[in-house]
């Protein structure tokens, strides 16, 4: 599904970070901690670290959105479960939009 393994991933975000935090904890309900501009997230034998960095709004004519830059480093689980919630995070997380 991601080809290769799955150490750490550079993520982009449209949201703020509570917008993110919020989105975090509704995908996973309980295991989600947050350590200053970290976040641990652990779901069985899976368990990521995001690092979060803000980075300049996205402007699009009058529409300014908020961006993150989210460092997903995985700490622990196999490629299957490591592929698994991050397909489950994906679907959990997505927002509507065009």
């Amino acid at each position: 599904m991601f080809g290769g393994s799955l150490d750490v991933q550079v993520r982009e975000v449209t949201a703020t970070r509570k917008e993110y935090e919020t989105s975090l904890e509704q995908a996973v309900p309980g295991g989600i901690k947050i350590e200053g501009d970290s976040i641990f997230v652990t779901k069985g034998e899976v368990q990521i670290r995001i690092d979060i960095a803000p980075m300049p709004d996205l402007v699009i004519a009058l529409i300014r959105l908020s961006r993150l830059q989210a460092t997903w480093t995985f700490l622990a689980g196999s490629e299957t479960a490591k592929a698994k919630l991050v397909e489950h995070m994906d679907w959990s997380m997505k927002r509507g939009g065009g």
